[in-house]
């Protein structure tokens, strides 16, 4: 597969109580062909109310114009994907000497006590609260359209294993990322907006406005996946993968810095959905096979952040 496919969501959207008997089996069925190729689709018609993403978006940027002082007031605690990072604090591949240069700021609701500029920005936490409620149901949607293209005996096997996203017991997180503009900006050889890395969850759902996504195909080249207005791309994390015993496809990606100078010198954002399972879930393969013993969800999902942490050190 050369491109990352463009499907149809709204046989499932979320203005609908139930899936459109008429198409579900061929939404069923593309979602599973891009999932088990190359691990990545673009879905239109989902049913997000774009107001909720215009909010997010507004206040983001509101926040990330705040001194930068200001804004590392708003670092989470340690130990924790709560919270503000500034740019060049994160190296996602971290195989690489670089760091990336993006800011973000996640918005985790197991953190605990989280930190946000109530006062200077109140709409800022309200945004994102929004939008993360409004992609639970979407996760769950789209995790019950993988479990039917796997043909598993429940149905709702996935969607039971998430049901506690947005509480204590649920380390999904919804990320703010802003990639501000590089003029006068040093780039060091080889750095890159966020670096090549495959992400460790479920499932992530991405709104993007910027160029630079690129996924690297079964061939081992990078496709540029640009924004397409009203579509989120969905793609694999590590941790399906293995629960799938490899059936669907965890693939690699980066963002990569533009040449053209109008976009060197322009900011972009990007919204980034990081469903992770509860935190009490045992994963276990799909397929009854022992490809891959049993492993906790939480142990299996903080040795991943502590290896990144370590070598980000």
């Amino acid at each position: 597969m050369d491109k990352v496919p463009l499907i149809d969501f709204s046989a499932y959207s979320l203005d609908r109580e139930s899936p459109d008997p008429e198409r579900f089996q061929k939404l069923i069925d593309e979602v599973h062909q891009a999932l088990t190729t190359i691990g990545f689709m673009y879905l239109k018609n989902v049913g997000i109310p774009v107001q909720k993403i215009k909010d997010a978006y507004s206040s983001s940027m509101k926040f990330y114009s705040l001194p930068g002082e200001e804004k590392h007031k708003y670092a989470g605690p340690t130990g924790t994907n709560h919270g503000y990072q500034r740019m060049e604090e994160e190296r996602t591949n971290p195989d690489v000497l670089f760091k990336d240069l993006k800011e973000v700021f996640n918005y985790c609701p197991a953190a605990g006590e989280k930190t946000f500029p109530e006062n200077a920005l109140p709409e800022f936490k309200s945004s994102l609260i929004e939008l993360f409620n409004a992609m639970v149901p979407l996760n769950i949607r789209v995790m019950e359209v993988m479990a039917r293209g796997l043909k598993l005996q429940d149905p709702h096997f996935f969607q039971d294993k998430f049901k506690l996203a947005g509480t204590s017991k649920s380390h999904t997180t919804l990320r703010s990322a802003y990639y501000p503009s590089l003029e006068g900006v040093e780039i060091k050889e080889g750095q890159l907006r966020c670096g090549e890395h495959s992400d460790y969850g479920g499932i992530t759902l991405l709104i993007q406005n910027n160029p630079g996504l690129e996924v690297k195909n079964v061939d081992n080249n990078w496709v540029p996946t640009p924004p397409i207005e009203g579509t989120v791309v969905v793609n694999i994390g590590d941790l399906m993968q293995r629960w799938t015993s490899d059936i669907l496809v965890a693939t690699k990606h980066r963002v990569a810095i533009q040449s053209d100078q109008m976009e060197l010198n322009h900011d972009r954002q990007s919204l980034i959905f990081f469903g992770y399972p509860d935190n009490d879930v045992i994963i276990e393969c799909t397929d009854g096979t022992s490809k891959y013993p049993p492993i906790d969800s939480t142990e299996y999902l903080f040795s991943q952040f502590q290896a990144v942490r370590a070598k980000n050190n």
